[in-house]
């Protein structure tokens, strides 16, 4: 007699809505915006996935509407894709993480480049998988890859927005060292190119860490580490001199002493070392919790490595069975490294109460206030925003099948 073995398989699809009105003073973060706009933000979305025993698979797709009450040319839709799956066995964990999205550069950059002249939207394809093995009890490997594409519209405004791709590589092995304490060490590297000067940058990064658990409800992490880069680009080797009747461009040649239409290139290296950390600390209550976190970290950008130094806290605390209420701020500087007056240098920070209100089961309703100052190095103000947000959130409970 023959026997088979079948586990339950549990499939879903969850339907949801959300829609938000805003007001925002500044969607651009120039230093005089020319007027302040009323948003409103209709996004139907739909989850889907299945899961059994030892693992699952879950997708969302999400449209985003954006109407710009005041300002009609700026409508936009947004279309958002993503795809999890995670896999156990009694050693390993897998993991594979995608995403595509198109998104508008006004809900994407604010941070980012930290200039916007206009709306530009921006494709950018993600694909991170993932693999942890359990050595033993106390000690695990871990092995992280991630792709990351990006696409901006063509557009003759969209400046400093520059196509790109991304390669990053990681291991880290962790280590229990007793009850309380997790020691771990990561090594990474990673490659960024650009066909802005046909840039490429390389980037390794070593680090330890070590996480430790004074209580259930108190825990602090710090990690520091060196970062190397190796970046190259295009250079232009001869001088303009001007235009001729017919429009072209020519460069005097030192060699001959001579006009020529041909400008010449040659290759630009810059290699730099850096310092990376992370500090924490997480404080829970029994209706509230709290972060504080440090970070400095170099990444490469079409203007150059840039280095981001950011503190930032966070608050949630939890007034009743239907009421919640939140902070969030945060403030950092972005520095392209190696150049002290780069008109990219720049401070930014940004503070945000929110308060939630769960009306049913199917139904939530939130309320929150953003301020943001962003101000470049050698500016005579800074940019500064305000926003309110209405939220209106709506997910039907659906019973789930079993097979």
């Amino acid at each position: 007699m023959a026997t088979c073995d079948s586990t339950a398989t549990e499939y879903y699809l969850e339907p949801r809505f959300s829609s938000n009105q805003r007001y925002d003073t500044n969607i651009n973060m120039r230093q005089t915006p020319p007027q302040a706009n009323w948003i409103t933000t209709v996004s139907p979305a739909a989850n889907f996935g299945l899961r059994y025993e030892n693992g699952e698979l879950n997708s969302n797709f999400t449209w985003n509407q954006l109407f710009y009450n005041n300002q009609s040319e700026l409508n936009i839709d947004e279309q958002l894709f993503g795809l999890d799956f995670k896999h156990k066995t009694e050693h390993f964990d897998w993991a594979f993480k995608n995403s595509y999205n198109n998104r508008s550069s006004l809900n994407t950059e604010d941070t980012g480049s930290g200039i916007l002249f206009s709306q530009v939207m921006r494709k950018q394809l993600t694909l991170a998988p993932s693999v942890s093995y359990a050595l033993d009890e106390l000690n695990s490997l871990a092995f992280d890859y991630s792709y990351e594409n990006t696409k901006y519209e063509k557009n003759q405004n969209a400046l400093f927005l520059s196509d790109y791709d991304y390669h990053q590589l990681s291991g880290t092995f962790n280590h229990m060292y007793s009850e309380r304490d997790k020691l771990n060490a990561t090594l990474s590297t990673s490659r960024y190119k650009t066909p802005v000067q046909d840039q490429t940058t390389y980037n390794t990064v070593a680090q330890l860490g070590w996480q430790h658990s004074f209580s259930e409800q108190l825990v602090t992490y710090i990690s520091a580490g060196l970062n190397y880069s190796q970046s190259e680009s295009s250079t232009p080797l001869l001088g303009f001199i001007g235009f001729n009747r017919q429009g072209i461009p020519f460069y005097f040649d030192p060699n001959t002493g001579l006009p020529t239409s041909q400008q010449r290139f040659g290759v630009l290296e810059n290699n730099a070392w850096g310092q990376v950390y992370r500090a924490s600390i997480q404080k829970s209550f029994e209706r509230s919790s709290v972060s504080l976190i440090g970070s400095q970290n170099q990444t490469p950008t079409s203007q150059g490595l840039q280095t981001r130094t950011e503190i930032s806290l966070n608050n949630a605390y939890t007034i009743n069975e239907r009421w919640t209420s939140g902070l969030t701020s945060s403030y950092s500087t972005n520095e392209i490294t190696g150049q002290q007056n780069s008109r990219f240098n720049r401070t930014y920070y940004t503070i945000s109460p929110n308060i939630n209100w769960k009306w049913t089961p199917e139904i939530n309703l939130g309320l929150s206030y953003t301020y943001r100052q962003q101000e470049f190095q050698g500016s005579t103000q800074p940019s500064q925003g305000n926003i309110v947000q209405l939220q209106f959130n709506y997910q039907p409970q659906i019973n789930r099948q079993v097979k």
